[in-house]
């Protein structure tokens, strides 16, 4: 058993190899009180939110991790072991009080060449794994999951997958990743991020952002490659997010070869973004400015859609292609199971 912040790493030209489990404490152990996330973070509407410092709160979600590399170079990662945590024990509490703080389970932050390879991912608290302000990132045959089924108010939230965040050079493949949350998310101050062979089971699936939180700075995603991308009951396909009245640019993005099996949307682009669980008291209503979405490009997906096959919601948006998107709209599983 290993608490968050013990392994709080600087290495060098090392290779880990994880062979058995490193296993992270439970809400009762860890957080006791539920106490929350850092005062003024705004990380999830926590008393005193404050946002002088234009500082996404993205940057706070994160803050605790089981296994955290920081400042490293030259460091590969690889399983066959597991790195878990009972994380239906902060999903109970979080899903109605999502100002209790929880912890990631793998974090590479401010470092180069690093590769992760094999390596399985369980039941994390909060995101999965986040790659944050680093760059010539690989991560390779990763199993992430969670044990649990349920998608919407009765989830695992926040256990996006893959979190990407004010990285470059990051490639991620040949991997299988289920959540609660997104899959694989994009996030602000990032480009060349290289994305294949994936195979995508409920959660929300592919994202890039949200984008503009709080009128965030630097809400820049450009130059991003999805292709060869299987998706089974995930909400979305591939899905844009920015918040209304913000800045910034999402450029040069390809989603390519999408093969989708009862997603609720194949398609969703949405400048109106704006949950109530990272803002309670609600965001403006009527017409305000938007982050720039343009020359994105949808090609060659194929599958089925339960709701919706394209939802379009833009402010912003020029430049969007949408090639050979052929989905077909079917029940939902319960539905067509049920006698």
């Amino acid at each position: 058993l290993v608490s968050p912040g013990q392994l709080q790493v600087e290495l060098h030209n090392v290779t880990i190899r994880v062979e058995g489990t490193l296993f992270g404490p439970s809400l009762k152990v860890w957080n006791p009180e539920l106490g929350s996330w850092p005062r003024g973070s705004c990380a999830y509407g926590e008393s005193g939110c404050s946002f002088r410092n234009r500082r996404s709160p993205e940057f706070a979600r994160s803050k605790w991790a089981l296994l955290h590399l920081q400042n490293s170079t030259n460091i590969t990662i690889q399983g066959p072991g597991v790195i878990r945590a009972p994380g239906n024990t902060y999903w109970v509490i979080r899903n109605s009080q999502p100002k209790v703080r929880g912890y990631c389970l793998l974090k590479i932050e401010h470092c180069m060449d690093v590769r992760v390879l094999a390596i399985r991912i369980v039941d994390s608290p909060m995101y999965q794994v986040v790659i944050m302000h680093s760059s010539a990132v690989t991560l390779e045959r990763l199993r992430i999951t969670v044990s649990d089924n349920a998608l919407g108010d009765s989830g695992p939230h926040n256990t996006d997958g893959v979190s990407i965040i004010a990285s470059q050079g990051v490639s991620l493949r040949e991997s299988h990743i289920e959540s609660g949350d997104d899959n694989v998310v994009i996030k602000e101050s990032s480009k060349n991020i290289h994305v294949e062979s994936l195979v995508l089971l409920r959660g929300k699936g592919i994202s890039i952002g949200s984008l503009g939180e709080r009128t965030a700075e630097q809400q820049v995603v450009t130059d991003v490659v999805f292709r060869n991308v299987t998706l089974f009951g995930s909400m979305h396909g591939a899905r844009i997010k920015t918040w209304k009245g913000s800045k910034g640019l999402v450029q040069n993005i390809s989603f390519d070869s999408f093969s989708v099996h009862d997603v609720t949307f194949g398609i969703l682009i949405d400048q109106d973004y704006c949950p109530r669980s990272q803002r309670p008291e609600g965001c403006p209503a009527g017409p305000s400015q938007a982050i720039h979405i343009k020359d994105v490009h949808f090609r060659d997906f194929t599958g089925t859609y339960v709701q919706e096959d394209r939802r379009v919601v833009c402010v912003a948006c020029s430049g969007l292609h949408f090639d050979n998107v052929s989905l077909v709209r079917t029940l939902p599983p319960s539905v067509r199971s049920s006698p």
